[in-house]
């Protein structure tokens, strides 16, 4: 380990040793030169400087002053709104993955909904270790973002397929800057606060030095809180505390181990179920306390309340960023920023049934507590629920789990520019960044479960666990010295167990150089080439406690998980030409190769654009193109079906005709990955008859192959009942899972002969999942069609002030997935049965109206989405919520209004002064019956919200 710890320094240093090496020389040289430097425009889209297809390309622009008259609390938030994103990760939702991640920290970029690892994030123009755009600079310091909507690998590389978003920062700034927001909704369940500092100055010396942090609290936003959403949410499990138990047959305990035994007869049902509700209003915190009796010996548990819809969450970041002009013509740069995030992850409080509370807890005929007078084992079932002694780290308000994430994100960069004659220039650049996770988990012992059943537990060794109904002092079985349980035991049955989870680093070298070519009859052709080294290196840390096999939630038969490394190199060259074909057409082409040591995999994707200016006012594009989207190092890992552990919440078995609720979850490495790719064509125009109107339009069509997605629970399932049933020689309409019937004695067969190896289930003849290992996997095309529209009018007037009025809209026209062979149309539908794509609206819109006028302005936006056909499960079994008569998820307007006031000579500073109300007229998202109550991938459950802001610049 000590030797490759010092050979990824050293390849560090030998990095930055280039790096300085190429500076000396060009910078000696670019001193000798006296021509006098070009002035340089750079936009995102293009490495040739003032690049008209960078200009016109189907390129996005967000501007600063764009994020705060929005009244947005976050980058997050304000990018969920754009026309071309697609489920952005804003919203917690218990279990619903689908499409990428509902935790609502983390918010990434989510272009054409195609998948976030399918959009490349840069910060200044360099790839980042992490895309988290809130933890990627203190918003005080963002200047624009710029989205390239059609696709980069020919210029970028790899992750550029749906396209490329660059946040780029403030670099030139003199003088002192503090920016105060607080939002907070209208019953003042959440807010978010955040302050801001921007400090610059340019010396003398040809140093410009800016410095910027922010400090930013989110409160967390529980299920609870929204109690008309929390009365429709699917949010049950028939595991819970009281719990089902079974007669346990032959079993030895063996705390640790495997009992040996059989689980036989039928449901015994814990006789506390149902006795002690005093709150059974689903909508209220701590409903239902001793479950909810149900037919078929259940006893149901309500975990919804547990749940956030918003996590909690403390954000810090520090920027920094200096320039140093040598010369007219050389120019170094050395660029820091530090992010932290801590996240305050609640869920419930323990998992619920997995294979290790069956093969491995016995709970003898002789335990004190044990209603049943046999041996039992846990059937449906968790340690702790909101019954009796709860651990002492239990959340009192909901009964949660609530567990701390805390990412820290580190970015170092040097560079410099410099002309080399007079219209060559060259860029270098050396960065390193590094992320890690550290977590504080809140942990079940299972060695110390199992032994406590059989009284041997405790710090003393003598104790009896009761894990029945009875432990909780509400229950009429209730006895002090038989049934109780004591805090030290709970204690040190489920310990806190902190330990660094993750750790991702990322080096990134790179040389290009742009200038003219050789003059041609129409102009100048021009010319861009470069070099980029990209090392990323991940570690993949064992919780201590699975790695020991002491785990409540990492088989005890299975292998322990171990931590692991892993590694990827990418060295890749690129070339871009801007070629005159006529005097009001040009050409550009572009190619990049890269090569994969890692993998042994090379790809060259090239890039081919036309754009012909027809009038003065009107210009039109065309482009043809390939991307591309490389496996990483962890998707790549080893299969180990023992990794990354937790709980089905809910779904039902195709083959069985019962619930998944129950079995495990584990998520593992795919080492047969092969890399996404993408061809994208788009034509479109920009067209200015006034000048003060703009229109923009593009076409654009995507057809995107292999695309790697981790598939869920209910995907894998329904993979492995396909094939079931082509191996059977049957259908879904033929197919009879009732027990003895002849498809399922034969599916019985077929699983017990091998079934899908992904998907374990019990021996028995019942056939019930148990675990279900997701990876990631190559698993579709989709075929994307849409028309992007863009206007902007603005009109001056003598005495009323300017208004300016914009419209950005996105009309798809085809969104269609290749699953199994089958052709899948998913346009303007939910989705919801699926992992493949997210929820498509066929329109989704933006529409702004801004006023200034003197000291004053205001602005006002609509943001719109279309209905979706609702094509989810429908689980209404507790609540009675039906669907959507209608068959739809309806459409939505949000309108979001502020006003500012600037006070630009308040002794000698300037001060603005905001406010806006967000969601005027309070739209609540549509109730369905569904996890989490409503489609939180479209709707979000904030509500009105007002949000005040202060601006203050000191001397300005």
């Amino acid at each position: 380990m000590s030797v490759n710890k010092s050979k990824h320094y050293l390849r560090h240093m030998i990095h930055a040793c280039v790096s300085g090496s190429l500076l000396v020389p060009m910078a000696a040289f670019a001193q000798q030169d006296d021509t006098p430097a070009v002035e340089e425009v750079v936009v995102t889209g293009s490495f040739i400087r003032n690049s008209a297809f960078a200009q016109n390309n189907p390129v996005d622009t967000v501007t600063q002053s764009d994020i705060l008259e929005s009244g947005a609390a976050s980058m997050g938030n304000y990018i969920r709104d754009l026309p071309y994103t697609q489920n952005t990760n804003t919203v917690a939702n218990v279990n619903a993955g689908n499409s990428g991640s509902q935790s609502s920290v983390g918010t990434t970029f989510n272009l054409r909904g195609l998948g976030e690892n399918s959009t490349l994030t840069l910060m200044d123009g360099t790839r980042s270790v992490d895309a988290g755009i809130n933890t990627l600079l203190p918003e005080i310091a963002i200047d624009r973002l710029e989205v390239v909507l059609d696709g980069g690998s020919a210029l970028y590389g790899s992750d550029a397929v749906a396209g490329v978003v660059n946040l780029i920062p403030v670099k030139d700034f003199d003088g002192f800057r503090v920016r105060l927001y607080h939002q907070f909704d209208e019953p003042q369940d959440f807010e978010d606060n955040k302050i801001g500092v921007m400090f610059g100055r340019n010396f003398s010396n040809g140093i410009n030095y800016v410095f910027a942090a922010d400090y930013a609290r989110t409160t967390p936003l529980m299920m609870y809180e929204r109690p008309r959403t929390l009365r429709a949410a699917y949010g049950w499990a028939n595991s819970g505390n009281p719990g089902v138990w079974r007669e346990l047959d032959g079993a030895t305990a063996n705390p640790g181990k495997v009992h040996g035994g059989d689980l036989v007869g039928g449901n015994l049902v814990d006789p506390s179920c149902g006795t002690f509700n005093e709150v059974t209003d689903f909508g209220a915190a701590n409903n239902n306390p001793s479950g909810i009796p149900r037919p078929g010996n259940n006893c149901f548990f309500n975990y919804n309340a547990q749940w956030p819809l918003a996590e909690g969450k403390t954000e810090y970041n520090i920027f920094q960023n200096m320039t140093f002009d040598v010369s007219d013509r050389v120019q170094l740069e050395a660029q820091m920023s530090l992010a932290n995030r801590e996240s305050e992850n609640h869920n419930t409080l323990s998992y619920q049934l997995n294979a290790n509370n069956r093969e491995g807890l016995v709970v003898p005929e002789s335990h004190p507590a044990n209603p049943f007078g046999m041996d039992v084992g846990p059937w449906t079932w968790r340690p702790f629920a909101a019954a009796g002694t709860l651990p002492s780290y239990t959340d009192l308000k909901t009964g949660a789990r609530k567990q701390t994430y805390d990412d820290t994100i580190q970015r170092y960069k040097v560079g410099a520019r410099f002309d080399l004659t007079n219209s060559w220039t060259a860029n270098s650049s050396y960065s390193w960044q590094r992320t890690h996770r550290d977590y504080t988990a809140r942990m079940i012992n299972m060695p110390n479960i199992a032994a406590a059943l059989i009284g041997q537990g405790g710090p003393n060794g003598n104790e009896w666990f009761n894990p029945f109904g009875s432990a909780d002092v509400r229950s009429p079985f209730y006895d002090a010295a038989t049934t109780a349980n004591s805090q030290a035991l709970i204690d040190w049955i489920a310990p806190t167990v902190p330990f660094r989870t993750s750790q991702r680093e990322l080096t990134v070298f790179e040389v290009n150089a742009t200038g003219d070519l050789y003059e041609l009859p129409a102009g100048m052709a021009q010319m861009a080439i470069g070099y980029q080294m990209r090392d990323i290196d991940e570690w993949d840390y064992a919780n201590p406690l699975s790695a020991a096999g002491l785990d409540y939630n990492t088989s005890i038969i299975d292998t322990p998980p171990t931590s692991r490394n892993y590694g990827s190199r990418v060295q890749a060259a690129y070339l871009e030409f801007e070629v005159p074909l006529l005097d009001t057409l040009d050409a550009q082409i572009a190619v990049r190769h890269e090569n994969f040591t890692t993998y042994d995999l090379q790809t060259t994707t090239p890039k081919i654009a036309l754009r012909w200016e027809a009038l003065p006012e009107l210009a039109i594009r065309a482009s043809v193109g390939e991307s591309f989207l490389a496996p990483t190092p962890a998707d790549a890992r080893p299969f180990d079906p023992n990794e990354n552990c937790g709980e089905i919440f809910f779904g039902s078995d195709p083959i069985t005709g019962g619930v998944l609720n129950g079995g495990a979850t584990c998520s593992s490495g795919n080492p047969k990955l092969s890399p996404e790719t993408s061809d994208i064509w788009n034509v479109g125009f920009t067209w200015e008859p006034l000048d003060d109107l703009t229109l923009s339009m593009d076409y654009q069509s995507i057809e995107y192959t292999d695309r790697i997605r981790t598939l869920g629970t209910l995907d894998i399932v329904a993979i492995e009942f396909e094939e079931m049933l082509a191996a059977i020689g049957s259908t879904p309409e033929a197919y009879d899972p009732t027990p003895g019937s002849a498809t399922r004695q034969a599916a019985n067969a077929w699983v017990a002969a091998g079934g899908l190896s992904n998907v374990t289930r019990d021996s028995s003849d019942n056939q019930r999942v148990s675990r279900v290992v997701s990876q990631a996997q190559n698993v579709s095309t989709v075929w994307v069609d849409l028309f992007d529209a863009r206007a902007t009018y603005t009109m001056d007037t003598n005495n009323w002030g300017s208004f300016t009025t914009s419209l950005n809209a996105t009309y798809n026209t085809k969104y269609e997935y290749a699953d199994g062979g089958e052709v899948v149309d998913a346009l303007g539908k939910q989705n919801g049965r699926t992992g493949i794509v997210a929820p498509v609206p066929k329109i989704k819109g933006q529409a702004r109206l801004s006023w200034i006028r003197d000291k004053h302005s205001a602005s006002a936006s609509w943001n719109y989405q279309h209905h979706v056909e609702f094509d989810d499960n429908v689980n209404n079994a507790l609540t009675g919520t039906p669907p959507p008569e209608d068959g739809r998820i309806r459409s939505q307007g949000i309108v979001n209004a502020q006003y500012t006031y600037l006070m630009d000579q308040y002794f000698d500073s300037e001060i603005t002064l905001s406010a806006g109300i967000s969601n005027v007229f309070d739209e609540l998202p549509q109730r369905l019956p569904i996890l989490g109550g409503f489609e939180s991938r479209l709707h979000s459950p904030w509500g009105r919200q007002f949000w005040l802001s202060v601006d203050w610049r000191p001397g300005f």
